[in-house]
């Protein structure tokens, strides 16, 4: 969950290690067609030969980065997440993914985030879009520490990098840099093992401690690098499991879900798996991002009650004993 505390906020922090880097490398670009977003006041401030605003033009922006990256230059482009992935995908494929050049995409108010904003701010499409272009990397932080650790990542990759970075405070999840860079992170040596990534990693402990209390054991694993797959760790984390559940506020369809059962077919492994994500249909009720979670049913009650009655059903075959 977000938190209210006085710490830095996840995209300030990630912006201030780009500074960092931006500092020592007078080759990293920074272009924008965010005229409003704060946390980059900073970087523009201080870096203002590295930085360009291209205002609500997108497309172009894409172009012009693949550009500088032909010359040598290390280009990060940043704005409202639906903008550059969706109305820029054409530019993305051809200009950047085709021939394979180092550029950073990265994508400002994650899944719900600009929740008020309505379907047009809301980017919950993106992964299934992106995982689908060749050579792109996906990278999903969740807390401060990971922001800056998919800044140093993006920085030192040969090839394109998207981070789908959200916006807000965020508990510190407290994972190491070296277990992080391997792209997963936890354990499943319990009965149930959740799987998530982004902002609902922080939804997980209070539905494993739902879930402990009527006797069912629960771990948990955090997916940062959604692409390239870790499919050798995954199937060695999860071999032990009786059942899996996925957590994501994205489509279902083409997000980590889609990427587990996909991996567990081609490695025919028979784990029943449970999806929740948002599902085949747009929203048109506004609120912020909590209330439209219980509208796409990924509240964190909600959660805990449905994971819970699935698992009832799975007691006769896998061997699980339940506190009613």
């Amino acid at each position: 969950m977000q938190i209210n505390k006085d710490q830095t906020d996840i995209m300030t922090a990630f912006f201030s290690e780009l500074e960092k880097i931006g500092k020592k490398d007078k080759n990293v670009i920074f272009l924008t067609a965010d005229h409003g977003a704060w946390a980059l006041s900073k970087f523009k401030k201080n870096l203002k030969k590295q930085y360009m605003n291209f205002g609500i033009s997108e497309q172009n922006m894409v172009s012009v980065a693949a550009g500088m990256a032909l010359s040598k230059k290390k280009v990060f482009i940043f704005t409202i997440t639906p903008f550059i992935t969706q109305r820029c995908l054409e530019q993305i494929k051809i200009d950047i993914c085709f021939p394979n050049l180092p550029v950073t995409i990265v994508g400002n108010g994650s899944s719900l985030t600009y929740a008020y904003h309505g379907t047009s701010h809301q980017a919950i499409e993106d992964v299934a879009m992106m995982r689908s272009l060749p050579n792109l990397k996906i990278i999903n932080p969740a807390d401060n520490e990971t922001s800056k650790l998919a800044v140093n990542l993006a920085y030192k990759s040969n090839q394109p990098v998207y981070i789908k970075l959200d916006k807000g405070f965020f508990k510190d999840l407290n994972y190491s840099k070296r277990n992080l860079t391997k792209g997963i992170v936890g354990s499943s040596k319990k009965d149930i093992c959740i799987i998530s990534t982004g902002s609902m990693v922080h939804e997980v402990n209070a539905i494993i401690e739902y879930l402990q209390n009527k006797n069912i054991s629960t771990s948990s694993i955090y997916i940062y690098l959604i692409k390239p797959f870790n499919k050798k760790k995954i199937t060695n984390l999860i071999k032990g499991s009786k059942a899996i559940v996925t957590l994501e506020e994205q489509h279902i369809d083409g997000g980590i879900g889609s990427q587990i059962c996909e991996t567990i077919a081609e490695y025919n492994m028979n784990i029943p798996v449970k999806r929740y994500g948002i599902k085949d249909f747009y929203s048109k009720k506004y609120g912020d991002r909590n209330w439209l979670r219980k509208v796409y049913n990924l509240d964190t009650e909600y959660l805990k009650k449905n994971i819970f009655n699935w698992v009832k059903k799975l007691k006769g075959k896998n061997g699980f004993r339940i506190k009613k």
